[in-house]
Order: structure tokens, then sequence, then C-alpha cells
């Protein structure tokens, strides 16, 4: 994700002017944390020049509104215009903070959303839920675009309700100027001996899954344990360094490590990522127990897949987003990896070779999925509330 700076977001207001980025009605409104910035030309270039030649082939403009609910700061802002370019389809953004905010929302009767972007386990959840609609995949071009580790997801067994977005794994972010060498055991965050020597200086998401997963994996055990006694002792765990944390914090914690506030966060890679592209002393690692990975996807509400107009449109806007050279100059732009392996001729090679966004074998196997654990999540969120009153 990217730090808004005071010119992004002027050029980000400039931007949503040119391409008509405002909503009407019923429809959600833009979220006023939308942020701008541009990747390099070169990629924007290619991204046109392909966009155009697809557009040859099938010249019709749609038109209409789509209303996309995305994690924020999770999108170069520039495919909106290529988009809008190409189909006449106006792309209106809102944004939220944590997978329980999005289907809060949803569960509370937002029903303007087309497409929505889950995190993996969230995607099981919706689906039992009845959420989320299935995909046409009549009208997806690049299914074979997609990584076969990302192609068969356990929590949606042949992309049968959505494609993956991006995929990241869930570590611990560090300043070196802080350390001789890299934190990379969960010791270091976990143990209240380590985590004492920065206190208040501790960050942890605030989300429960990942911060209890993590908590599961130190003490050897599954993140996606059906234990009550193991959930139990990972909720101790947590509790054990809580006086040292300064917040639970999914939105600002990497803003919060350029400034120094923040020495060391259980966060998300390419957050980390970003915040490095501020200060190059920011660094990322995963853990020697493991770690939890995870992809973010792509999805259609099941309110618009029953309405043929708003499906057309969602599906046009998933196919997009897939295509190899639009997947890559996302990647540019947010620091996360991309499921699609045939955007990696489109991808920075020092985001390729950096083994942090794309671990090698040996540690890829080493990280989870965050898997739908079923009646356990009262558990889950029953400890997940003790933890934020003690």
């Amino acid at each position: 994700m990217k730090k808004v700076t005071v010119w992004s977001l002027l050029v980000a207001l400039l931007l949503l002017m040119a391409v008509g980025c405002s909503s009407g009605g019923d429809e959600p409104a833009a979220s006023s944390s939308e942020e701008t910035t541009s990747t390099d030309t070169e990629a924007a270039d290619t991204a046109a020049e392909s966009t155009d030649a697809e557009s040859e082939a099938d010249s019709s403009q749609i038109g209409g509104v789509l209303n996309f609910y995305n994690w924020s700061d999770y999108i170069d802002v520039e495919i909106y215009a290529l988009f809008e370019e190409e189909y006449g389809i106006k792309v209106v953004e809102d944004n939220y903070g944590s997978n329980e905010d999005l289907l809060a929302k949803l569960q509370g009767g937002a029903s303007g959303y087309d497409v929505i972007v889950p995190s993996d386990y969230m995607v099981a959840t919706m689906i039992e839920l009845g959420m989320v609609g299935e995909l046409d995949k009549s009208q997806l071009t690049h299914l074979d675009s997609i990584d076969p580790n990302f192609a068969e997801p356990p929590f949606d067994p042949g992309m049968k309700h959505c494609l993956p977005y991006f995929w990241g794994t869930t570590g611990i972010g560090f300043n070196w100027n802080d350390w001789d060498e890299a934190p990379d055991s969960w010791a270091y965050l976990f143990d209240p001996e380590n985590a004492a020597e920065f206190s208040g200086r501790i960050s942890l998401l605030d989300d429960s899954r990942e911060v209890i997963g993590a908590a599961l994996i130190y003490l050897g055990y599954s993140p996606n344990t059906t234990n009550e006694a193991e959930i139990e002792e990972a909720k101790d765990i947590v509790l054990g360094i809580k006086e040292y944390v300064s917040a639970f914090d999914s939105d600002t914690y990497e803003d919060n490590m350029v400034t120094g506030e923040n020495a060391l966060v259980l966060g998300w890679s390419g957050d980390v990522f970003t915040a490095q592209v501020e200060d190059e002393n920011i660094d990322y690692v995963i853990p020697i127990e493991g770690a939890v990975k995870w992809t973010d996807n792509l999805c259609v509400t099941a309110d618009a897949a029953k309405d043929p107009e708003r499906m057309q449109r969602a599906m046009l806007w998933i196919d997009f987003l897939s295509r190899p050279e639009i997947a890559g100059m996302n990647t540019n732009y947010v620091w996360y990896a991309s499921p699609n392996k045939d955007a990696n001729e489109f991808i920075d090679p020092e985001i390729l070779e950096y083994e942090a966004v794309y671990p090698n074998e040996e540690t890829f196997s080493r990280l989870h999925w965050l898997e739908n654990v079923g009646e356990t999540t009262e558990i889950y969120s029953r400890v997940w509330t003790e933890i934020g009153s003690q």
C-alpha cells in the first residue's frame, strides 16, 4: 500500500475528475482515502497499448458504473482510466480496513457493491453465507495465467467464485537501525523479554486470525487449529506482550514505521515494502517457524450476480485486472506479489528477485493458508475480544 503524500492527493483529485469517478443515487460513494500515485510511464504505456489492441477486437462501449469495494490504496488508479477508455465503464472505489468490516457492511444490507476483495478465509465464510456469486468463466480469458500454486485454493476449489488478485505473507517488519541481524523468529515479537526492549514501539495487526495465527505458529501449532486449549495458549502469548504494544492497527502502521514510532510490527508484506520506499532501512522477514500466506480475491457480490448488466461489468473488470500487463502494472505499484505467472515479464526485476516478496521454494513450503474453521470461529472471536479488553 502506498503512503499518502500531499502531491499524490492532488494528483488523485485531478485523475478522479478526469475519469469521472463519482457516484449518484444509492450507489456507494468513493472513499476519501483513495489515493493516486503513477507507476513508471513505460509500464503504463505497455498496458495502454495492450488495452488498445484488445479494444480493437471488441470496441463496444458498455458504459455504466461499477462499484468496487477494495482495501485502501490497493490498486494503481491509472488502471481506472484505461478500463474506462476501453469499455466506457466508470469505476467507483470505496474502502474497508479489515475482512470483518467488509463482512459487517454486507451483512448490514449494503447492496450497491459489484466487486469485492475478501481474503481467503473470508471467501469461504461468504460462500457459506451466500454473499458471493459464481464467476462466469466463459468471460474470463486469462485463467491459464494463474500460477498453479493458487489455482486450487482450499477456500474456493477450482476458483468457482473468485479469482486471486494479490498474494503475500504476514511477517515481521523492522528497521535495521535497531538491529544488527534480522529478527527472523516470532520469538523476537512474542517473547516478553525481547518485546520489552521495544516497549511502546510494537504494532500488531487489528486482525484476529492474523495475530492469533502468528502466535499459534510460534507455539508450533496450526494457525487453523480447532483445539480450544491451543487457542487459549495463543491468547496468553499475545496478552503476555500486550503491555509493550502501542496499537492494534491495520491501516497506518507502515507510516508509523517511517516516522520511527514503530520499531517492530506484525504486518503484511506489501505494506512494509511501501514503508521501505520512504526509508531504505526498513525491511521485512518471514520468520523461520513459518508464517501465513494469503490471497486477496476478486469476487462478484451475490447481489450483482443477479443483475445481468452489473454481472457483465463485474466480469469485464475482473478479466481486465487479470490481464498479465495490468496485473504486472499493479504489482509494480503496490509491491504485493501477483498470482498471475504471465505478469512476470511486466514486473520490475527488483521486485521479482526480492525473496521477501517472492519467497524461494523452501520458504514457501513453510507458509500456511488461513482456512475457515467453522464453529471454532466463535472461539477465535471470543479470545480476540478478551485480548482487547484486558
